[in-house]
Order: C-alpha cells, then structure tokens, then sequence
C-alpha cells in the first residue's frame, strides 16, 4: 500500500524530479538543449492558469469584476447568491477548476526541478556553460511562481524544490500556505541573486514570448512578483493588514517599470481570459460582463444606491450616468467608454440563475478580435503596482503620498478630476460614490481606480484583493482546499471551504476603511 500511494501521489502532482535511480528521465535531460527547452517552456506552461479561462472566470466572478450566467468554469454556480460551499468531490462537473490548476502548477515545478537537477548534476547550456546563470535564474523564477500560486490559491500544498526526492516521498508533507509562500519568495529571492550578478538576454521564442529581457528584466520581474504575493496571500482583512507593507513598497519601487506583456501568438500564446471577456457574437460581450459591483460607484444617479438596497435575488440591471469616460462616452448614457459600453440586451442572462447577476455593461478594453492572440497581452500593468504602493502608503498613513499614484490614471484615462486627501471633490456626479450614495473617500478611490484599470487583465487579482478587502461575498470560500482528487487518492479525509462554514468570507464592508485607516469620509 505504501508503494502505491507514492506512485500515486508522484502521478497525480506531477513531482517528478529526476534523480539518480531513474535513468529514463536522466536521459530526457541529457543534453543541454534538452534542459534548456525544459526550463525555457515553465512560462508557457504556468500562463493558461492564470491568464486563461480556469480557475480565472470562475475567481474573477467571486471577486465582482464579471459577472456571468454560463455554468462553464465554474463561473455562475460560484458566483451565485448565497455563495456556496466548494464542492471538493473529483465527481463535481467543475472539479477541474481546482484540481486541474493545481497538476498544472505542480507541472512546471516539475519542469523546472528537471532543469535544475541537470544543471546540478553539470550539464553546461552555452559554451563552457556560459547559458547556466540564464537557465538557472529563470527556473528559481518560474519555480517560485508556481509555489507563490499555489499559496495564493490553496490551504496547503507540498514544497518541491529541486532537492527533494520524491521517490522516497511516502507521504505528501501538507504545508500550510503561509509556509508554502515563504519558500516561493525565498526561490524568487535566489533568482534575484543569479540574475543581480550575471548578464544575459532571453531569447525571445520559447522563453518569455516576444520579450528579450535582459537579467535586470528578469530581476526586476521576480521583485514585482514578491510584492504582488505579499500582498495578495492575505485570507482576509485582518492578514492584509498585517503584511509588511514597507517591505511591499521596496518591491515595487524594485519592479517593472512598465506594463509586463508578452506577445501573443496563435497556438503559441493566447489570452482567453480576454477573449471570452470581450467576446461579441450576436451579442456585445455575449460570455460575461462587467459586474454592477464594478461600474457601479461610478453612477451619479441612485440606480447602484438602489439596487445594493434591493433583496439580493430582485436586483435588476440599471443604466448609469457617469463623468468616468473609461465607462461612458462624453455623447451621454449610451455612448462608449474606452474600457466598456452600455447595451441593454441582457436576454441571454437567464434569469432562473439570478436576475442580480445582469448587467447592461460589456467590456471592450482587451481582448476583442484578435488581440487576445495577437500583439502584447497585459498581463502585470505597472498600474496594478502603482495602486499596490498607493494601498501601503496609505496603510503606513502616509496617505498624501498615494495621491500622485491614484491621480495618473484617473485623470488621464477617467478623465476625472482629481482626488485629495478626502477622496474625489464633494460635488454631485462624484466618482466614486459609496453604496449609500455619499461621495467615497481616498480609500474608496484607491479600490475603484485599480478595480477599473485591472478589470480584464487578470481575473485573480480581483478575488485576491476582495478578500483581503473584506468585499467578498459573505459565504464565499476565500481558498481551494487540497483537490478532492488527491484527498481521495492518499485515502485522507474530504474537506471544504465558503458557504457559511470554515473558511468562509464575513460581511462584506463595502464603505469602510481597514480598522487601522484614518481618513474623511472612512464609514
């Protein structure tokens, strides 16, 4: 029995590592450009799972920045109200959205792990091995992502580095996330190490695609990653709160400089995530579309004010009026914004699957034609850091500092006049507005500006943030429990999340500050 669970668990988490008893994989990673190919691919393999429909439409709906009525994904039976408990059967239609992501990730661990025993075992890639500091960086790197999802997304999980032997893992040492996470920013850390102090340039196929990032590219990503882990493994208000935000600050300021895109490509990289966000088939954004909780304190009427004080399952969609030229054109309520558009055909929500969920709102900003596989595909927009730096500074009270950060993207895409230390002016057509229809406060600027600009690129950052914002749907489940899958497999007991019990989001504080914020207008 014990051989069996090890083969199994091997199996199922795809752990694999080569080492010195397992010949057919010693000579998969035999040559060099064997194990530069392995390394080389981790990127391509990690980008579907977060910049493609699983577990993203399902997590981008629980954390209000879509709203869809289609059951695929998970997205309509997760997003629904009350909020359900995870179904952690493997039999769940949708079990795939967890268990799926999770083999993926422990996938390019995996690849990763490979590419690194070989090196160690002293395979040199390059002349005299000139090309390891490159392969070795990026695999640290793409190793210390996967792990960094993992705990983003998971109660536990197993840490597998390239040291670890598998084939003597009897049984799976379950790591809570908070330990899970530590070990991804050390793996990220050493990949700063390698490329701090070497010098080289991806290619820009089979790598990273489109990019030729030099070493300080690199290092500047890993540093951008650090501080988007630190921030965003929060479970809830309380964990947010408690992050070291100076340590985020010096992250950031130590990250990407500009939006990180790769080109995209057909069948070599392609963003459905931002394809199914834009879709129009006979209908403008015909899959899902911006959620009411999204657009909704943008309105200068009282329809958003009226329909948060709706019963939940009699909400019905509702045009707004609004200065924020992202969402509404300058022509009035029916014209185009740049980021999205009104068109109130909303037959296709079926209304026995929430009436609350329609919205009159489809997206626009990316994804439509062919731009979901073609051209750069935004998938860290430097302005995602800004409003992660903005969220310390104001957190550390040095809320004067996040002004500038929260300004640039309001005024110059919004076209909103901007906001000071109380929040946007006092005056009617404020944007935005809270949900009892008083103007918002810096706090509540902050959340809309990034909610607005982040809308579309990524899909998990929207639940990450609810979460540790405390805007979550009371009941959700705020984390995957370890796949029902593998529980079932190692013969362990199944467990769940959300729908009210263990590990399940409070009510939400839409209009409130963080306990430890002060600043007008914080009720």
């Amino acid at each position: 029995m014990v051989v069996v669970g090890s083969v199994a668990l091997a199996a199922c988490m795809d752990l694999t590592v080569p080492n010195n008893n397992n010949p057919d994989r010693i000579r998969a990673t035999s040559t060099p450009s064997d194990v530069e190919a392995l390394i080389a691919g981790t990127y391509q393999r990690f980008w579907p799972n977060v910049y493609g429909t699983t577990p993203t439409i399902m997590l981008g709906a629980m954390g209000y920045e879509f709203s869809t009525p289609f059951l695929c994904f998970g997205g309509q039976p997760n997003e629904m109200e009350p909020r359900p408990a995870w179904n952690n059967n493997s039999s769940y239609t949708y079990a795939g959205t967890s268990s799926t992501t999770w083999l993926n990730l422990y996938g390019v661990i995996s690849l990763a792990n490979d590419g690194l025993q070989a090196i160690d075992r002293g395979i040199k890639i390059g002349p005299n091995g000139a090309d390891n500091s490159r392969a070795r960086a990026f695999a640290k790197l793409m190793q210390g992502v996967a792990h960094g999802y993992l705990a983003l997304m998971y109660d536990k999980a197993v840490v597998v580095d390239e040291h670890t032997n598998v084939d003597t893992l009897v049984v799976p040492n379950y790591v809570p996330y908070t330990t899970v996470m530590t070990s991804a920013l050390s793996m990220l850390r050493e990949s700063i190490a390698i490329s701090d102090t070497a010098s080289f340039t991806l290619p820009t196929v089979g790598w990273v695609p489109g990019l030729a990032l030099t070493n300080k590219d690199l290092s500047r990503l890993a540093h951008t990653y650090i501080a988007r882990f630190s921030a965003y493994v929060a479970r809830n208000a309380a964990e947010r709160a408690a992050v070291k935000w100076n340590d985020v600050i010096t992250e950031v300021d130590a990250g990407i400089t500009a939006d990180f895109a790769p080109i995209g490509a057909p069948s070599v990289l392609e963003d459905n995530y931002k394809r199914i966000a834009a879709r129009v088939r006979t209908v403008k954004g015909d899959y899902m579309r911006p959620g009411n909780w999204l657009v909704g304190p943008a309105d200068s009427t009282d329809g958003f004010k009226n329909w948060v004080a709706t019963p939940v399952a009699d909400r019905t969609p509702f045009q707004l009026v609004t200065k924020d030229r992202r969402i509404m054109g300058a022509a009035g309520p029916t014209a185009p914004g740049t980021y999205m558009a009104y068109d109130p055909n909303v037959a296709f929500f079926n209304p026995t699957r929430g009436l609350y969920l329609r919205t009159f709102y489809y997206y626009l900003r990316y994804g439509a034609g062919v731009s979901w596989n073609n051209g750069p595909l935004v998938a860290i927009s430097r302005t995602e850091m800004d409003m992660l730096k903005a969220e310390a500074l104001i957190r550390l009270g040095r809320a004067t500092e996040a002004i500038p950060l929260i300004n640039k993207t309001r005024v110059a895409n919004g076209k909103l006049p901007p906001v000071d230390i109380n929040g946007p002016p006092d005056e009617p057509g404020c944007v935005p507005r809270k949900t009892t229809g008083a103007c918002g406060s810096l706090w509540d600027a902050l959340r809309y500006e990034k909610r607005i600009e982040v809308a579309g690129t990524d899909g998990t950052v929207a639940f990450f943030d609810a979460r540790g914002w405390n805007t979550l749907a009371a009941k959700s489940f705020i984390m995957f429990p370890i796949p029902g899958r593998e529980l079932e497999i190692e013969q362990l007991p199944r467990y769940t999340f959300g729908g009210g019990g263990e590990g399940s989001a409070p009510t939400p504080t839409w209009d409130a500050c963080p306990a430890s914020v002060t600043l007008p207008r914080c009720s």
